[in-house]
């Protein structure tokens, strides 16, 4: 449902943020490690342009005195083309709920090249942002993405009956596709248009760069398939559908994980917890998906 003209916003301006904002970032409540990324130094900014990362960040002023009300910066995404992400989202706590969040989004997604498609990540709890991105017509993903040690992730369940980690041909390409479809829920799905068979591990593994994918099995010979993970560098993911993942087959996983070489104190990612995990006390840091699939229709002038 689009959400129309929002109210109009007097006496702000929304502008790119300058290196001198950083102390304005700070008294915004930014700890300074994040001023320094939002106001990146020459050397940071040339590393990123070299590495292809395109960023931006804006701030909103408060033009009667130049004091900075709220900030947010966009990172685009290496593919598929007009989708960003965008973080360290903040308006000042005397000036929230006043609109300056929701201009900040919209003036952003006016500036950026091709903004067709914004999602960000908030912490699992942290209920006044989630509302505060769904009055801005932000959806929720219905799955979790979360992460924890190998180490304490394999105590939180039974070790029998054990797993089997199987390398993945290339004919089971189209079911993990579906794992993850599942997996990463139809919102994220949207924000990412075109990630589908022939483009999921196909060629030079286009839809994810993982290395090595393993298929995760029961220990019976023929048992579906319940997972895979995939080693993307020094990074470890395991990919499951909501509806199977429990306790126990996470912590086998983690112990299969281990037991391939992975150190105890590692991190392994998790896409696919359920929110039911996720409420129970645990090992578990997990970040709930926000996305806005179509800009152009939420935000209509």
């Amino acid at each position: 449902m689009a959400l129309g003209r929002p109210a109009a916003v007097t006496g702000i301006a929304v502008r790119a943020c300058r290196p001198v904002d950083r102390a304005g970032l700070i008294r915004l409540g930014h700890p300074p490690m994040v001023a320094d990324i939002l106001c990146p130094s020459p050397a940071r900014a040339l590393l990123w342009r070299l590495k292809g990362t395109r960023c931006a960040t804006l701030v909103a002023e408060e033009t009667a005195t130049g004091m900075i009300l709220g900030a947010v910066q966009f990172v685009r995404c290496a593919r598929p083309a007009g989708t960003w992400m965008f973080g360290h989202w903040r308006v000042a706590a005397g000036r929230r709920r006043q609109g300056i969040g929701r201009r900040l989004l919209r003036d952003g997604a006016r500036l950026l090249p091709d903004a067709q498609r914004l999602y960000s990540f908030v912490d699992w709890g942290n209920d006044a942002s989630i509302a505060a991105h769904e009055r801005c017509g932000f959806e929720a993903g219905r799955s979790l993405f979360g992460s924890a040690p190998v180490g304490l992730l394999s105590t939180i369940g039974p070790a029998t009956p054990a797993l089997r980690l199987e390398p993945a041909g290339r004919r089971e390409w189209p079911a993990l596709c579906g794992l993850y479809a599942r997996a990463m829920g139809s919102l994220w799905l949207r924000l990412r248009p075109g990630l589908w068979p022939r483009m999921f591990l196909g060629g030079a593994l286009s839809g994810l760069r993982g290395a090595l994918v393993a298929v995760v099995r029961g220990a019976s010979r023929g048992a579906a398939a319940s997972g895979f993970v995939l080693w993307e560098g020094a990074t470890v993911s395991f990919f499951t559908d909501p509806e199977a993942c429990d306790a126990a087959l996470l912590a086998r996983v983690a112990l299969q994980v281990a037991a391939l070489g992975g150190r105890r104190d590692s991190t392994l990612e998790l896409r696919g917890l359920p929110p039911g995990l996720a409420e129970r006390p645990g090992p578990f840091g997990a970040r709930v998906l926000m996305g806005m699939p179509d800009v152009a229709t939420q935000w209509r002038d």
